[in-house]
C-alpha cells in the first residue's frame, strides 16, 4: 500500500467529521425517550449516576452557566442552581434534595442525573441489569414535538429550490508524530464558505476560502466547486477549472432527492441515522422568532445505513487523486474509527413564521491516531529524506455558523470553458 493512501483517509476522516458525531460505549448508558445519547459521559458514585452538565443542557435542550462555585440549568424560564459541595439545589426559590453535590472535575461539572432530569419533568428508569438510564418526557412547541417540527421544516425547505448560505468556522488543531507534537503543522485556520444550491435540476455552486494564519504558514486560498447532475467541476488557487466524475452515483442522488422530496421519508431517515432531537430554548435574532432543535447521531447506526455512502465517496477520492484500492481505504478507515473519538453538535434555529431553518451552528470535535501503513523500499523516510512517523495523532476543534438566505433567487452558475465541459478526445 502506498503512502498516498495514507494521506487519502486523513483527508477523507477530516472530512466525515463535519457530518458524523461521536458515540463511545461506556460503562452507564443513557437513553431518552427511547433513543441511545451518544457519549453519555456518565459514571457511578456509589449508585449515584453523575452526568456532565453539559451533556445534560445538551439533551434536554437547556442552557448551562457557571459562576464560581454556583452552577445554573435553565430551560423554559426554569432555573436550577447548584453549588459545589451543597447537597442541596434550588430550583425557582423551591428547595431540592440532592443525593451526592454538584462537583467539578478537570474543568467538567458533573450533576446527579436523577434529581436535576426530575426537575425539569423527566420520568427516571434505571435497568441495573443493562446499567441503563432512561430518560422520558413529551415536549411540544406549539402542539409539535421536535420530530413533527424538523419535518414540516423539511416540507418548507423543499418548496423553495433554490437559496444561498454562506457560513464561517475555525479550526483548531494539533498535529503528532509518534507522540511529538509537529510544530511546522497549521494549529489555527480560519475558514468561511459560500454557495447556492438548486434542487431541480440540480446544480450547486460553493467557494470555500482558508484565512491566511497569523503565523504565516498557510497562505489566503480560494476553492470553487461546481456540480450539476452530470459532472463535478473544481478550481484549484493558480488553476483553470477541471472536470471530473461526481463522487456519488447518480441512482443515489436520485434516491437522496426523492426521500428529502417526502417529509415523513426524510424524518425516517434521520431516525435510522440515529439522529437524537430535541428543543432547545426558543430564541430571537435580528428581530425574528426562532423555534431551537438541537441534534446529534449515534456513529454506529450512522455507519451502518450509510455504508455504501462511505464506499462511494472513498471511490471518488481514490480515483481522483490516489489510484487506490477502494476495499483498502474502506480497511484502514475502519481500522482508525475503531479508536476515534468523535462529538458532533449542532443547533438549528427554524423561522417561526416561515419554517425554514435559517441558522445552523455547530460544534465537532476528533481525535484519532492513524498508523502510517507506508512500505517504501526505503522504509521510514519521507521524499524530503526525513524519517517518517510511524503513527499520526490529529485532535481537531472545530466551531462555526451557516445562515440561509437568497431564497428563490435565480441560479448563478460560474462561467467554464466548453472545453472543459466537453474536451475533445
Amino acid at each position: 500500500m502506498r503512502k498516498s493512501l495514507f494521506f487519502v483517509v486523513m483527508v477523507t476522516l477530516i472530512t466525515m467529521v463535519l457530518a458524523v458525531p461521536a458515540f463511545a460505549a461506556g460503562e452507564v448508558q443513557l437513553q431518552v425517550n427511547g433513543d441511545t445519547v451518544p457519549s453519555p459521559d456518565l459514571y457511578l458514585d456509589n449508585d449515584v449516576t453523575m452526568i456532565s452538565a453539559d451533556t445534560f443542557a445538551r439533551l434536554s435542550g437547556a442552557d448551562f452557566s457557571e459562576n464560581g462555585e454556583v452552577f445554573t440549568i435553565t430551560e423554559n424560564g426554569k432555573a436550577l442552581a447548584l453549588t459545589s459541595g451543597k447537597d442541596e439545589a434550588v430550583l425557582g426559590d423551591q428547595p431540592v434534595a440532592l443525593p451526592r453535590a454538584a462537583v467539578k472535575t478537570n474543568n467538567v461539572v458533573y450533576v446527579p442525573l436523577r434529581a436535576v432530569s426530575s426537575a425539569f419533568g423527566f420520568e427516571v428508569g434505571w435497568d441495573a441489569e443493562k446499567l441503563l438510564v432512561s430518560l422520558t418526557r413529551e415536549e411540544t412547541r406549539d402542539g409539535m414535538t421536535p420530530l413533527e417540527l424538523l419535518a414540516k421544516s423539511n416540507a418548507a425547505c423543499q418548496a423553495v429550490n433554490t437559496y444561498s448560505m454562506d457560513g464561517s468556522f475555525d479550526i483548531d488543531m494539533e498535529i503528532m508524530a509518534d507522540g511529538k507534537v509537529m510544530e511546522d503543522a497549521p494549529k489555527n485556520l480560519g475558514m468561511s464558505l459560500t454557495g447556492q444550491i438548486q434542487s431541480d435540476p440540480l446544480q450547486i455552486y460553493i467557494t470555500q476560502k482558508v484565512n491566511a494564519d497569523e503565523a504565516g504558514q498557510i497562505p489566503e486560498m480560494a476553492v470553487e466547486m461546481y456540480m450539476d447532475e452530470e459532472k463535478m467541476y473544481m478550481k484549484m488557487p493558480g488553476q483553470e477549472w477541471q472536470a471530473m466524475d461526481l463522487p456519488f452515483s447518480p441512482e443515489f442522488w436520485k434516491q437522496q432527492q426523492d426521500i428529502q422530496s417526502d417529509p415523513l421519508k426524510a424524518v425516517a431517515q434521520m431516525k435510522e441515522m440515529g439522529m437524537l432531537v430535541n428543543y432547545g430554548n426558543d430564541t430571537t435574532v435580528d428581530g425574528k422568532d426562532y423555534y431551537v432543535l438541537n441534534a446529534s447521531l449515534d456513529v454506529d447506526k450512522f455507519m451502518e445505513n450509510f455504508q455504501e455512502m462511505f464506499q462511494q465517496a472513498m471511490q471518488a477520492a481514490s480515483s481522483g487523486a490516489a489510484q487506490e484500492n477502494p476495499a483498502d481505504m474502506q480497511q484502514e478507515l475502519q481500522k482508525v474509527m475503531e479508536n476515534a473519538n468523535l462529538d458532533y453538535f449542532y443547533t438549528i434555529l427554524i423561522d417561526k413564521e416561515t419554517l425554514i431553518s435559517d441558522i445552523i451552528n455547530f460544534d465537532a470535535k476528533m481525535d484519532l491516531t492513524m498508523e502510517n501503513p507506508d512500505p517504501d523500499t526505503n522504509p521510514g523516510t519521507d521524499q524530503s529524506g526525513e524519517q517518517a512517523p510511524e503513527e499520526i495523532r490529529i485532535r481537531y476543534d472545530m466551531n462555526g455558523q451557516f445562515t440561509i438566505s437568497g431564497l428563490g433567487e435565480p441560479f448563478k452558475a460560474p462561467v467554464i470553458d466548453d472545453s472543459v465541459k466537453n474536451p475533445v478526445e
